[in-house]
């Protein structure tokens, strides 16, 4: 049976989600360990009292709608010239929660322009 969420108990799963950084962050020493992952989540059925696959599919949903409000937000921030009254202001109410905890390992991530390294290591072995 499907659970029908409230607003304040989605805000209480965000914030279980937050005290579990294992759940949500790729980086995180144990969040491959499926031992591990499985006591967190757990955990968080002991508090809600809300069965696991309600709890994944809820967290899936969330961070869903989170990942399209963010982009908005970028979108709107990376515009030529846009100024801060243009910037896009979501007012979806889990936003922020969600926000609070996810900008920060979102910003981490880290890409590598490989056709950059390709050429810096060429003009390197060139001159040598």
């Amino acid at each position: 049976m499907s659970v029908s969420w409230t607003n304040e108990q989605e805000l209480m799963l965000i914030e279980c989600l937050h005290a579990e950084p294992i759940l949500w962050d790729a980086k995180h020493k144990y969040h491959k360990n499926k031992m591990r992952v499985h006591d967190a989540w757990m955990r968080i059925k002991e508090i809600m009292n809300i069965e696991v696959t309600d709890l994944k599919k809820k967290k899936e949903n969330l961070m869903s709608s989170y990942r399209t409000y963010r982009k908005k937000v970028k979108d709107s921030v990376n515009k030529s010239g846009a100024s801060s009254d243009e910037i896009y202001k979501p007012i979806w109410f889990a936003f922020d929660a969600i926000d609070a905890f996810l900008r920060e390992s979102d910003h981490c991530k880290k890409t590598t322009n490989t056709v950059s390294m390709f050429y810096l290591q060429f003009i390197i072995d060139v001159n040598m």
